[in-house]
C-alpha cells in the first residue's frame, strides 16, 4: 500500500451538511448541492427556513487572518446598508468552522443566499456601475482589523509570472513577449503608486457575474474571496476585461462598459490618471488570470495546453497592441 499526500479532498456532502447545520440556527436540513469546485468548494444548502451557501476554503488558499478580513468586511458592509451576501454566526457566535481534511485544516463559512440571477445587459450594467461606486464609498468607511494581501505589483504581476512562465518553456517567443509586456506594465504600476490614486479596499472580482439581479431592480454582491487593498481603477477594470474577452473578435468595444463606467463616475468620480490606467489594468488582469490558472493546476488539473495559451495570449497581445501598452 502506498501513502501519497492528498492535495485536495471533497467531503461527503450529506454528512457535511448534517454536521454543519447543527452548528447554526438555520432550521431542519432538507437537501444540499455541491455547486462548484472553484477557488473554493461551494455548496447550496436548503433547510425548512430557506437557502444558504456554504463555502469551504481550500487548504493553504487563504489563511485564517485573510478569511477574517473578508468576513469582517462583509459584516461592516451589511451594517452600512450595502446589499451583500454576508457570513452567518454559529450558535456560539463564531463565523468560522475548522474542518480536519486529509490535506490539512480547512475553513468553512456559511453565507446568506443571494436572490436573483446573473445578467449582464445595458440595464444591469448601469445598475452595477452605480452599485460598484457605492460599494467603494462604503469600503472607505471601514478600517480593517485583520491583515490581507494587497492588489499591488507583486500580487497582480510578480506572483502570476512566477507560476505561468514555466508553462511557456516550449513557447520561448511568447514567453519573451509576455515578459516584455509585463515589464512595461510594472513601470506603469510604479507610476500609479506615485501619483495620487483612488486606493482602498476592493472587491477584486467585479466582472459582472459575482452579483445577482432581481426583477424589481435590486441586486446582491457576493464572492469577495479576491478582495484586498488596491487600486479602485483596477477593481472596475475587471468588468471591462470580462466584456472585452467576449468581444475580442469584434474589436473589444462594448456599450455595456460605457453604461457601467458612466454610472460609476456619476456616483464616484475618478481622476484622469486612474481612468487612463484602466486599459493597462485589463492587460494586468489577463496575466493575473493565466497565473491563477497555472498556479492552481495541481488542484484543478493541468488543462493549460497550447490551445489555452493560444486563446489567452491572443487576447493579451491584441489588447496591448490596440492600446499601445
Amino acid at each position: 500500500m502506498l501513502n501519497i499526500t492528498t492535495v485536495h479532498s471533497v467531503f461527503q456532502k450529506e454528512e457535511l451538511f448534517e454536521s454543519i447545520a447543527k452548528q447554526y440556527d438555520i432550521g431542519t436540513p432538507l437537501k444540499s448541492r455541491f455547486v462548484s469546485n472553484g477557488l473554493n468548494d461551494t455548496y447550496e444548502v436548503v433547510t425548512n427556513n430557506g437557502t444558504f451557501v456554504l463555502r469551504i476554503y481550500k487548504h493553504l488558499w487563504r489563511n485564517e487572518a485573510e478569511i477574517r478580513f473578508e468576513l469582517e468586511l462583509l459584516d461592516e458592509l451589511f451594517r452600512l446598508g450595502s446589499p451583500v451576501s454576508r457570513p452567518l454566526s454559529r450558535n456560539d457566535g463564531e463565523l468560522i468552522t475548522q474542518l480536519n481534511a486529509p490535506e490539512g485544516i480547512r475553513y468553512a463559512v456559511l453565507f446568506t443566499f443571494a436572490e436573483g440571477k446573473g445578467k449582464v445587459d445595458m440595464e444591469t450594467s448601469r445598475s452595477y456601475g452605480r452599485a460598484a461606486a457605492q460599494l467603494h464609498h462604503a469600503m472607505d468607511q471601514i478600517v480593517p482589523r485583520h491583515t490581507r494581501f494587497e492588489l499591488d505589483v507583486h500580487h497582480l504581476l510578480d506572483e502570476p509570472l512566477q507560476t505561468l512562465l514555466p508553462f511557456l518553456q516550449h513557447r520561448p517567443s511568447d514567453a519573451k513577449q509576455l515578459q516584455e509586456i509585463a515589464s512595461r506594465l510594472k513601470t506603469k504600476l510604479t507610476s500609479a503608486s506615485i501619483v495620487a490614486s483612488d486606493w482602498g479596499i476592493c472587491h477584486g472580482d467585479l466582472h459582472g457575474w459575482n452579483v445577482f439581479h432581481t426583477e424589481d431592480g435590486s441586486l446582491t454582491h457576493f464572492d469577495f474571496d479576491c478582495c484586498g487593498i488596491g487600486w479602485r481603477s483596477y477593481d472596475i477594470s475587471v468588468f471591462l476585461w470580462n466584456l472585452a474577452q467576449e468581444k475580442q473578435e469584434e474589436g473589444f468595444e462594448d456599450e455595456r462598459w460605457d453604461a457601467f463606467l458612466k454610472a460609476y463616475l456619476e456616483e464616484r468620480p475618478l481622476n484622469e490618471h486612474d481612468l487612463a490606467m484602466i486599459p493597462a489594468f485589463v492587460a494586468i488582469r489577463q496575466i493575473w488570470l493565466i497565473g491563477l490558472h497555472t498556479g492552481r493546476s495541481a488542484v484543478w488539473g493541468a488543462w493549460q495546453d497550447d490551445g489555452y495559451f493560444d486563446w489567452k495570449l491572443k487576447f493579451l497581445f491584441a489588447w496591448v497592441e490596440k492600446h499601445q501598452l
